[in-house]
């Protein structure tokens, strides 16, 4: 299923996210349960698999990385395969540089740390994304599969330093 053509939006990592939550929130009025009150029972379950299908399209286009990876997927890319499991050896040295600041920052209690990480890594994510964009708009999908893998690598990591932040305002 491509989820680009759920929306209506042309096929492309560089998305309008404001026009996607509208186009979403659009399309769930349309298939809204209190719509199909008086309709068969076929109608209903054809109105809430739709529900299914534009829910699980909206979780994937809002997120960076699974949009990447859903566009590779659309040719015929498994940026998940786990047979490919290679990443070049200067960003398998920056996540440990990384995990050792993330660990650091952890148990010395340091929100300043923390907060700057996640200024950093949202900075690295961006470049990554665009970084994939053009990638993957010229076909190089080798390399767009090891960026998009990279964006998932530094998304876990956000969200490990989100969750230390938080354990510290707790």
């Amino acid at each position: 299923m491509n989820h680009f053509a759920t929306f209506e939006l042309p096929s492309t990592f560089a998305l309008d996210v404001t026009a996607l939550s509208a186009r979403y929130r659009e399309l769930q009025a349309a298939v809204h349960p209190d719509r199909f009150v008086n309709a068969t029972d076929a109608d209903k379950r054809i109105a809430m698999s739709r529900t299914v299908d534009i829910n699980e399209a909206y979780t994937a286009l809002k997120d960076p990385v699974r949009r990447a990876m859903h566009l590779l997927l659309l040719v015929g890319v498994n940026g998940l395969d786990e047979k490919n499991t290679s990443m070049p050896a200067d960003f398998l040295m920056q996540q440990i540089d990384w995990r050792e600041a993330l660990a650091d920052a952890r148990l010395k209690e340091d929100e300043d740390r923390l907060a700057e990480m996640a200024t950093e890594i949202a900075s690295t994510v961006a470049s990554l994304g665009h970084t994939f964009d053009a990638a993957y708009r010229g076909a190089h999908y080798a390399s767009a599969t090891t960026l998009a893998r990279k964006m998932r690598f530094m998304q876990k990591l956000s969200e490990e330093v989100d969750s230390a932040l938080a354990e510290l305002d707790a």
